[in-house]
């Protein structure tokens, strides 16, 4: 439903394959491939494509794509193993923020590894919530939040290391990073200047933590004022789209529907269903195109040019408010 990310998904399997000469006919593995967007890039070099994911939405995957209805750790790559063979790449985007068993999964990833062989992940970036006041990113599905460092850090303790890594600005801003067994290529200098740099910006100071809780509470006292205001002079205001992000920002904020009329959604899973814990209604975002409230709150605020130029482009003249990092309101 977001093209911007399958866009980016699918340019990974290009890039690897290219800059590690990844032979046809090659395993290549998507932990936590959904519908198999990602491993759909890879179809045009002809390699053998298998996905793990533990949901029925890995049914959608169109053929050649196997997939492993499971979740990944120890035991399930030493069946992949022994069905498949090892991997010359294994990817996981979005995945490690989410994973329980953190030591079983690296031990999976090592053990289904082939020597030379590259494993890419992209977490949210620790530096880019803190700069950039991200709360929002902050809800149940993560267990944890990377930094280089402390990904440097995990990777050796399972005989790999980091030897590339870029910052990317999928979900408001990520790390990508590729990794491999100690000692199969050399490490990029940006590594070492990523890692430079947190230590420049001091992001493992607990002073850094501490002054991003207060402006955390001050940016919500400003939103928090903002709407009351706009709602005391008659205006009226929904939400859009309804992401768990947003489950964050409105139950933090204590935004219900005193103050959010409703929440526009595409997804049909949805549709017709109440936002958790404020209990918002989740309407067709047609029904917002239609009612023109006066004023729209985006709650996917990293793909916010996205949902901007598609409302416009749908016909919503009204203004709109971005939350984070500070409430911003955009005019017509």
């Amino acid at each position: 439903m977001n093209a911007s990310l399958t866009k980016h998904l699918q340019e990974i399997p290009a890039e690897l394959v290219k800059r590690f000469s990844i032979k046809k006919g090659s395993l290549v593995i998507d932990i936590g491939s959904n519908d198999g967007t990602l491993l759909e890039g890879y179809k045009s070099f002809g390699m053998r494509l298998v996905g793990v994911e533990p949901s029925d939405v890995g049914k959608n995957s169109a053929k050649p794509i196997q997939v492993v209805k499971d979740f990944f750790s120890e035991e399930t790559a030493r069946m992949m193993l022994s069905k498949y063979g090892s991997a010359q790449a294994i990817t996981a985007t979005n995945v490690f923020p989410h994973v329980k068993d953190l030591e079983g999964f690296m031990k999976g990833v090592r053990l289904l590894l082939a020597e030379g062989g590259v494993f890419l992940a992209e977490s949210h970036y620790l530096r880019d919530m803190i700069e950039q006041l991200q709360y929002v990113e902050i809800y149940h599905e993560h267990l944890r939040y990377y930094s280089l460092t402390a990904l440097v850090y995990l990777f050796s303790r399972f005989g790999m290391e980091v030897i590339d890594a870029k910052r990317i600005p999928t979900h408001g801003g990520s790390l990508q990073y590729i990794a491999c067994k100690e000692g199969n290529y050399v490490a990029s200098p940006s590594v070492a200047r990523i890692l430079k740099e947190e230590i420049d910006c001091k992001l493992h100071n607990m002073r850094t933590f501490q002054a991003f809780s207060k402006q955390v509470y001050a940016t919500r006292t400003e939103l928090m004022g903002l709407l009351w205001s706009l709602k005391r002079n008659g205006a009226r205001i929904a939400g859009m789209p309804a992401p768990a992000k947003g489950n964050t920002l409105l139950n933090f904020c204590r935004i219900g529907p005193e103050l959010v009329d409703y929440l526009g959604e595409k997804n049909p899973f949805k549709i017709g269903r109440y936002s958790p814990g404020t209990h918002v209604r989740v309407a067709p975002e047609s029904e917002l195109l239609d009612d023109e409230p006066d004023y729209v709150l985006l709650l996917s605020w990293d793909i916010k040019e996205v949902l901007i130029r598609n409302l416009r482009k749908n016909g919503y003249s009204g203004k709109i408010i971005v939350p984070v990092p500070k409430p911003v309101i955009v005019d017509a």
